[in-house]
């Protein structure tokens, strides 16, 4: 009896750091859009328990447009670890990764990506995030496990792109 409940807390354990993560990539999406940075996307790179970096997407702020939130937080990390190889890193992002990003990911040899919202749900609030089918089947070929959180994860990284559409079309 004691195996099925050890299992159990691991699963809330792990399902309750997904939420956590996730949460802090969607209050780096909307700090994006309150500072006019760029739009409401964010990402975050763990190694273990540690936090490497905590980034949002600077398009906009540094007239970049590869600065997206996942590239930002890939550099950062490369910088705070002083290496290029991050195998031992997972990131967590806010959305569904691009294809340049999830080709940086597989550059940098992250070896988990674990998303809060899907592309489409960006893109109908009017967010560019189209990403072909065939793109994500290559690289979870690649070994790379990519996935999107659930429940409530996944729900409150959706709901960033309805909250702050207005706000970016204003500034």
């Amino acid at each position: 009896m004691e195996a099925p409940r050890a299992a159990a807390g691991q699963e809330q354990e792990q399902a309750d750091r997904e939420y956590r993560l996730i949460a802090k990539a969607v209050d780096e999406a909307y700090r994006a859009a309150e500072c006019g940075d760029g739009n409401p996307f964010g990402a975050v790179i763990v190694r273990g328990d540690e936090e490497v970096a905590s980034c949002h997407n600077l398009v906009r702020k540094d007239t970049d447009p590869s600065a997206h939130a996942e590239v930002t937080a890939i550099r950062e990390a490369c910088k705070k670890l002083g290496e290029i190889n991050l195998s031992d890193c997972e990131i967590y992002a806010s959305c569904q990764p691009c294809p340049m990003c999830l080709a940086l990911i597989q550059l940098s040899k992250i070896k988990k990506v674990v998303y809060g919202a899907k592309a489409e749900v960006a893109a109908a609030a009017g967010f560019s995030a189209a990403i072909p089918d065939t793109f994500v089947e290559y690289y979870q070929k690649s070994g790379i496990e990519i996935r999107q959180a659930e429940g409530d994860a996944a729900q409150l990284a959706e709901e960033v792109f309805e909250k702050t559409k207005e706000m970016l079309r204003t500034k």
